[in-house]
């Protein structure tokens, strides 16, 4: 047996025990009648592994690429909207600084507290449409998968595969086994 036979041995046999763990671990007791000894000795079936890289699909495919420019356009929008605001906070700190030493204790702490007052609001300001872009990225994304699912399963139906990984999971692999960039194509 190659080194290269024996590494894919050894990757399918530990995916094949992580699988069958996370199964074991989330299965249900089972309520119907035991099965005989015959069918409980039925083999499974010989893995068909393939792979895909889901970050190269969201960065390369045109929906992850068009989804990312909106999203740089919106985050830009957001700075050029609040730091107009947040340059003016900052002036009137370094106003507030030079001020320190002339200003009546009562007076600086009045400054002060109406500046930190500016300044929370700026941040929460920041926060939700921070927020809200997130969310907005994750419905995109949820969307991108549904439409992605679809390409897969039938990926997988023509190269008669039972089994999907994420490309980070695979150590080592051949090209062939990669589908991920005739998903990208499919998914354009």
């Amino acid at each position: 047996m190659t080194t290269r036979k024996a590494l894919w041995a050894t990757a399918a046999l530990a995916v094949t025990t992580l699988a069958f763990g996370v199964y074991t671990a989330n299965a249900q007791p089972a309520t119907a009648p035991a099965k005989p000894a015959a069918a409980a000795a039925k083999p499974a079936p010989a893995a068909v592994i393939l792979f895909l890289d889901r970050a190269a699909v969201l960065r390369k495919s045109a929906a992850g690429a068009e989804l990312q420019k909106q999203a740089e356009s919106i985050a830009k929008k957001i700075q050029s909207d609040l730091g107009p605001e947040d340059k003016k906070i900052q002036t009137d700190i370094q106003a507030l600084q030079a001020q320190a030493d002339v200003l009546s204790p009562q007076a600086r702490q009045a400054k002060i507290k109406e500046i930190e007052t500016r300044r929370q609001a700026l941040q929460k300001k920041i926060q939700e449409r921070q927020l809200a872009l997130q969310n907005g990225i994750g419905n995109a994304r949820t969307q991108m998968e549904r439409s992605l699912s679809p390409i897969l399963e039938k990926i997988m139906v023509e190269r008669k595969a039972n089994l999907l990984l994420d490309r980070g999971l695979v150590v080592l692999g051949t090209n062939e086994l990669d589908i991920t960039n005739t998903a990208i194509d499919r998914l354009n």
